[in-house]
């Protein structure tokens, strides 16, 4: 039976108690993972690259998650979590995967020009900020987390990447109810001239997902919904959203790292049972 959504509030990169990095670019440390703000980035001068971070005591942590890079299609990322710095035992071993995100695309394409079951085509990959994941069966507690990722084949030359996270992430008991909402935000101004052109200012677009939490317990909305998204994350500081933690076809198009987008109301809506309406805002 597939596993319900994951929402994680906690990251345990910005509080670690070191984060290290080889052959990084003095000006784009790896602490920029640390960063909201993905536009402020980690760089290295390899297409090879050892990130390691110390939470400073064990962590339960159940994902983790590179976001913004810029890996190729033919890199590979491999994650594990220790108790010892040295890794000599792991909590956990991803082994070597592909970093770049695998979705069926079937009509993403005219006909005869799409690849059924693949690597999302570059055009359309280029309106998707393309991230990593991994989500572990089960959490694991383990005080160290380190990312190896090899990338020969980059055209660029170097690794980089915008966001970093791993942490505990909040499963509700009851998944998101029908009618969950996907969309493309864009805010590009329009104008029109006197004589009837069409003028565009073009601006990046960004994803915005919209779910309602219903029939929830009362410990469990306020516990997890009310302290820890409302009142800890508000519309200022950053969630990610994994609405199929075990399908990762799902992952570039559904996955959203961003922010609250407004606060809501917790509604009680029949006796000891509450509802609540949920706004996520891609942050780029």
């Amino acid at each position: 039976m597939a596993r319900n959504m994951i929402i994680s509030a906690t990251n345990y990169v910005d509080t670690a108690t070191s984060i290290t990095a080889d052959d990084e670019v003095a000006t784009l440390p790896v602490e920029n993972l640390q960063d909201r703000q993905i536009v402020k980035i980690w760089r290295n001068t390899q297409t090879t690259a050892q990130i390691d971070i110390d939470f400073g005591a064990g962590k339960i942590v159940n994902f983790a998650a590179l976001i913004k890079h810029n890996i190729s299609q033919t890199g590979t990322i491999r994650w594990r979590f220790s108790n010892v710095s040295n890794f000599a035992t792991t909590a956990y071993d991803s082994g070597v995967v592909d970093a770049w995100p695998v979705v069926e695309e079937f009509g993403t394409l005219p006909w005869g020009v799409f690849t059924w079951g693949g690597y999302l085509n570059p055009t359309v990959a280029a309106n998707y900020t393309i991230s990593t994941f991994d989500v572990l069966d089960q959490a694991v507690q383990a005080r160290y987390l380190r990312i190896d990722i090899s990338d020969p084949d980059n055209a660029d030359g170097y690794l980089q990447a915008g966001r970093l996270l791993s942490g505990p992430a909040y499963q509700p008991s009851i998944n998101y109810a029908n009618g969950v909402e996907f969309e493309f935000i864009d805010e590009s101004r329009i104008t029109k001239s006197r004589g009837g052109q069409t003028f565009v200012d073009e601006v990046e677009r960004f994803r915005r997902m919209r779910f309602e939490l219903i029939n929830m317990p009362e410990a469990e909305i306020f516990g997890n919904i009310f302290n820890q998204i409302d009142r800890l994350r508000g519309v200022a500081q950053d969630i990610l959203v994994i609405p199929q933690p075990d399908d990762p076809n799902t992952w570039i198009t559904q996955n959203i790292y961003g922010r609250i987008a407004q606060t809501g109301p917790i509604v009680n809506s029949a006796l000891d049972y509450y509802s609540r309406l949920i706004e996520v805002e891609e942050l780029i």
